[in-house]
């Protein structure tokens, strides 16, 4: 069991200072972050979350769980297939130029014209929601 030790006398901030601390050391103990590299060889379709997929799909051929390890496969197939989908919306019967815009852009990589933002998303965006939705509109200071 985990003890908390909280002080009556501090601050509400400072008690959620000490939860969250701890919450911090739980989760890098039982959930450690790992590094995944991807580098301007792979193909657009390989990102860092179906690199990790991959090779936990080879650790489990390894140790012989052949089932969980065909599970995985299905979720990379889903992914990587739903990612390289534009790739197939280029009628290459009919513009040979385009066809080999996306040719190129599967062997060199393209830059997201977009910047930062993604299907409409920015940072920004995101910012403001979750500002909105943690401020509490009716709170009061104890006293």
């Amino acid at each position: 069991m985990l003890n908390i030790e909280l002080d009556d006398n501090d601050d509400v901030q400072s008690n959620l200072d000490t939860i969250y601390g701890v919450m911090i050391d739980l989760l890098d103990r039982f959930h450690p972050e790992h590094e995944i590299t991807v580098t301007s060889s792979n193909p657009p379709y390989v990102t860092p979350t179906v690199k990790a997929l991959l090779r936990r799909k080879n650790r489990l051929m390894r140790a012989g769980w052949t089932e969980e390890a065909d599970a995985i496969a299905c979720r990379v197939r889903t992914i990587t297939r739903s990612s390289s989908r534009w790739l197939r919306k280029v009628d290459t019967r009919k513009s040979a130029k385009d066809a080999w815009i996306k040719v190129r852009e599967v062997i060199k990589g393209t830059a997201n014209q977009a910047g930062d933002q993604v299907d409409g998303l920015t940072a920004h965006i995101f910012n403001n929601h979750y500002a909105a939705i943690s401020t509490d509109a009716d709170y009061r200071a104890p006293g």
